[in-house]
């Protein structure tokens, strides 16, 4: 698949080529400008432009600007198969100006529209994702009601969602903090149990990223809801 991944975190770009970039055509970017541009971005059918050329110029109409505009239009192709997005990024300058730019920079979340955005230029699957605790911020609180499925979004599949698996980033592991590397921790009883921050594997991960390719999974053979 050609996949678009957005998001502003270093360590969830890392986490995007290390879960998805081995198996598909991956682009990572992290700011809103850059994504702007590319969610935008179209390939053009050349053969079915060919042919609404020749089928101007034997009606007559030539090849003027307007039939050349409208022609480009009508052979333009999707993109990306997936867009997954962070829900929350600093506000870029592309699409502002005049009063509008004092908010460049300014946190905010511009996930939404980027989705949708993707969508509607013909991605097949599209994502807003964050990791925030929905006590943190109300923006992911507002996801809370919305991880029940996927729903249909301008003919796109779409999942919108707080809850993210985060995976550890290969070169960053060592010893768990927590139980010392052994994988059991002790209770104050003296029994042992398995060590919850590893999952009893006795290794850690001092940088960790989302789990795109859970979320990709989820898109793809998620139920969709009505």
């Amino acid at each position: 698949m050609k996949i678009l991944v957005i998001d502003d975190n270093p360590s969830h770009r890392k986490a995007a080529y290390q879960t998805l970039g081995h198996e598909h055509e991956l682009t990572v970017v992290g700011s809103h400008d850059e994504a702007v541009e590319l969610v935008r971005e179209k390939p053009c059918d050349r053969e079915k432009l060919l042919r609404l050329k020749a089928e101007a110029e034997a009606a007559g109409y030539g090849w003027c600007g307007e039939v050349w505009a409208k022609a480009m239009e009508e052979c333009k192709l999707p993109y990306w198969d997936a867009v997954l997005s962070d829900l929350l990024m600093p506000a870029g300058r592309k699409t502002q100006g005049g009063n509008g730019l004092q908010y460049v920079g300014t946190e905010m979340p511009i996930g939404w529209a980027l989705a949708i955005d993707a969508a509607l230029e013909g991605a097949k699957f599209v994502a807003v994702v964050t990791d925030m605790d929905h006590h943190s911020h109300p923006a992911s609180a507002m996801l809370d009601r919305m991880d029940r499925g996927v729903f249909p979004v301008a003919g796109a599949k779409a999942l919108f969602t707080n809850h993210v698996k985060r995976v550890g980033i290969t070169g960053t592991e060592g010893p768990c903090r927590e139980c010392g590397g052994t994988g059991k921790c002790r209770r104050a009883n003296d029994s042992t149990y398995d060590c919850y921050t590893c999952h009893a594997t006795g290794v850690d991960y001092a940088e960790k990223g989302k789990d795109w390719k859970d979320i990709l999974n989820r898109l793809t053979s998620g139920e969709q809801e009505e």
